[in-house]
């Protein structure tokens, strides 16, 4: 018998994009509050997987083309929301989504999924729901600071906790550098707005300060390069940041 059941909603270890209304022309500002979003820009520049879209998806990264399709275009959401590639690519898999009476000989469910338990039923209600109570806290996954992307069931999984702001500026810096490959690294910083805000150079600047400044500049610029550099080449293992 079932106690408890509702229509399977694909579930997201992270917070999957928003689009907002039909008409809303802002819908890829609205995505950039997500990892997906990200995931998705990193591998555009990916030249490789590039290279296996301008051969219809063929090529050493065949396997992934087919998930992920062609990147080339400028419209996040009709890429997302074509044939439900988004959650097909990032939701968990669907999974148990009600509560049952399991009926005599009736097999439960492996431990990693659900927790069995037998009440008996000539105790008063009151000491079934508080131990019941104290039984879901000890084993239910969502519980106070346990990481459930961490036993994500999706195709493709995220590493670590993202940064999505940092994330976003290491592109930024990539692309940078990019359209202006004859600057140097502290030139890139420093022309890079809210970037190392303190570190920019001024004209009242001394000889020492624009030194070390530049110093600055550079070593964090390096840092987010080394960083974008590496998501977009992890992108090709199908594998982010």
């Amino acid at each position: 018998m079932t106690l408890k059941k509702s229509p399977y909603q694909r579930h997201f270890p992270y917070a999957h994009p928003k689009f907002g209304g039909r008409n809303n022309l802002n819908a890829n500002l609205l995505a950039q509050k997500s990892i997906y979003y990200w995931w998705w820009m990193y591998l555009k520049r990916n030249q490789e997987y590039l290279n296996c879209c301008e051969r219809d998806g063929k090529g050493k990264l065949a396997a992934l083309y087919k998930d992920f399709g062609d990147v080339r275009g400028s419209d996040f959401k009709k890429w997302w929301m074509e044939g439900g590639r988004g959650a097909n690519l990032f939701a968990n898999q669907q999974v148990e989504d009600s509560i049952r009476v399991l009926g005599i000989g009736q097999e439960a469910l492996d431990t990693s999924e659900a927790f069995t338990v037998s009440i008996p039923l000539y105790l008063p209600k009151k000491t079934i729901l508080r131990r019941f109570k104290e039984l879901l806290d000890e084993r239910h996954r969502g519980k106070r600071g346990y990481q459930l992307a961490k036993r994500s069931s999706a195709h493709y999984k995220v590493k670590g906790q993202p940064n999505i702001p940092a994330i976003k500026q290491a592109l930024e810096v990539y692309d940078f550098r990019l359209a202006n490959p004859g600057l140097k690294l502290w030139e890139i910083g420093n022309a890079i707005p809210k970037l190392q805000m303190f570190n920019k150079l001024k004209s009242s600047d001394t000889a020492s300060e624009r030194a070390d400044k530049r110093n600055v500049l550079a070593a964090t610029v390096s840092r987010y390069l080394r960083r974008a550099e590496s998501s977009i080449k992890s992108t090709s293992l199908g594998v982010f940041p």
